[in-house]
């Protein structure tokens, strides 16, 4: 387990993240949340729930919500959205699995849980306002806006959604800080354009990549490797955020999952976060 406590803004946080092998002696490859949708589910995976209330117990969270970020969509829901009460021994999980959204506001001791294998988070404070969020490539760049249907969302990136939600509870842009954490490395990342099955969606993103957000990618072997800590950073710099911070990528912690890193692509770790104040 790795715990970070950074301050985003002026608000402070505690995050940590959770290995794979922390779950393996009970049976499960990793800390994917998707079996545990309601009360009933959570009886039925009893070892999950059970470590997972531990855990939210010794962060001192009593109330933690986990979106249905599977779906990439960009949105940010609000607590009073995630309308399942799911009760654990030492704390309440909140979910809808009928609302995709990649983040939610969180009122202080309150918590977010994700199951991620690469995909970082956002962490992002305006004014009195504070938002926990997933940041998966496609929530960071909508798939139909590469594939040229497009756009079906009303925000291209979930960074976008996020100054959008500040502005619209009437925080200024000067106000507004985001740090991302746990991204799949860069070096990582490759999108071969030869891929029977994706070629040529990579090669769409790569040319929407660089015109719209140059040098957050480099140039392999017919192929191109993305920087999803760059996007994001140009993103939010482009809306005229100016604090803005990406740390810690995956790369510095060899026991965290992610999905090119040549094992179970099953395995998933655990992201913790709980706005302190």
């Amino acid at each position: 387990m790795y715990q970070f406590t950074p301050l985003v803004g002026k608000q402070p946080v505690t995050v940590a993240a959770f290995e794979p092998e922390l779950v393996e002696p009970y049976g499960l490859t990793g800390w994917s949340l998707k079996p545990i949708q309601c009360q009933e589910d959570a009886e039925k995976n009893e070892h999950l729930a059970s470590r997972l209330s531990s855990i939210l117990f010794s962060f001192e969270v009593r109330e933690a919500f986990a979106p249905n970020v599977a779906a990439f969509s960009g949105h940010i829901a609000t607590s009073g959205d995630m309308t399942t009460k799911i009760f654990l021994d030492h704390a309440i999980l909140r979910r809808n699995r009928r609302l995709p959204a990649d983040g939610v506001f969180l009122d202080p001791e309150q918590g977010f849980v994700m199951s991620a294998a690469g995909c970082p988070i956002i962490l992002a404070s305006g004014g009195n306002y504070f938002i926990a969020a997933h940041a998966g490539r496609d929530s960071l760049i909508e798939r139909n806006t590469v594939s040229g249907e497009g756009p079906r969302r009303e925000h291209q990136s979930v960074v976008d959604t996020i100054v959008d939600k500040f502005r619209h509870r009437g925080v200024s842009k000067r106000d507004i800080a985001m740090v991302m954490m746990f991204s799949i490395p860069a070096k990582a990342f490759e999108h071969r354009f030869d891929h029977p099955t994706y070629g040529e969606y990579n090669r769409r993103l790569d040319a929407l990549v660089r015109t719209r957000w140059p040098g957050c990618m480099s140039d392999g072997d017919n192929s191109m490797f993305l920087s999803l800590e760059r996007i994001f950073a140009e993103q939010a710099v482009q809306h005229g955020i100016s604090k803005v911070s990406a740390i810690h990528s995956l790369a510095e912690f060899p026991r965290l999952a992610h999905t090119r890193d040549g094992k179970d692509t099953g395995r998933r770790n655990l992201i913790v976060v709980r706005r302190d104040t």
